[in-house]
C-alpha cells in the first residue's frame, strides 16, 4: 500500500496544472525564472531605448496560452517605437508620454535580449520589478512563453517571481 501511494503522489506531481510564465534561457532552453498566471494576469516590461535612452514600457496580459501585448508606452519617436496606431488601436499623448493602446498582439513567446549597459530591463509584476540581470546575465537571450508545470518542474524551474 505505500509502495502504491507513492507510485500515486509521483505520478500526480508529474501533472502539469500550475500555469506560468516561463522565462528561460534562448539558447540551451533551460529555465532561469517562472511566475504563476491566470486567464488574464497582466506584466510589464520596462527598458531603456537604446538609441533614445528614455524609458519604454511594454504591456502583457496572459490570453489562453499566448502573450498578449495591449499596450506600450514611450517618450520618443524613432527607431523601434510606433508611429501611429494600426487598425483598433488608440494613439494618444499624456504629458510626456506617447500611448499606444487597444492594442491586440499575440505573441507564443517573447525573445529578448538582455541589454548590457543601458537598457536594464525590467520585469514589473504585482507592484514588483525584477531586473532580467538578476535571473540572467547581461547580453544573454531570453524567451519568456506561457506553460503548465508540474510540480517537479516548479522546483527545479529556476527562480520563482511574484
Amino acid at each position: 500500500m505505500i509502495i502504491l501511494g507513492l507510485v500515486i503522489l509521483i505520478m500526480f506531481s508529474m501533472v502539469p496544472f500550475f500555469n506560468s510564465v516561463v522565462i528561460e534561457d534562448g539558447k540551451t532552453g533551460k529555465p532561469l525564472a517562472f511566475f504563476d498566471v491566470k486567464e488574464g494576469s497582466e506584466f510589464s516590461i520596462e527598458y531603456i531605448h537604446s538609441i533614445h535612452k528614455t524609458p519604454v514600457r511594454e504591456i502583457y496580459h496572459v490570453h489562453h496560452e499566448v502573450i498578449l501585448q495591449t499596450e506600450m508606452r514611450f517618450q520618443e519617436f524613432g527607431v523601434g517605437m510606433p508611429s501611429g496606431a494600426a487598425e483598433g488601436e488608440v494613439f494618444a499623448q499624456k504629458g510626456e508620454n506617447y500611448i499606444l493602446s487597444n492594442m491586440k498582439r499575440t505573441f507564443p513567446s517573447l525573445d529578448i535580449r538582455i541589454g548590457q549597459i543601458i537598457a536594464n530591463h525590467t520585469l514589473l509584476l504585482n507592484g514588483n520589478k525584477y531586473p532580467f540581470s538578476s535571473f540572467s546575465e547581461k547580453g544573454s537571450w531570453v524567451s519568456i512563453k506561457v506553460e503548465k508545470l508540474n510540480v517537479w518542474q516548479r522546483l527545479i524551474g529556476g527562480k520563482k517571481l511574484g
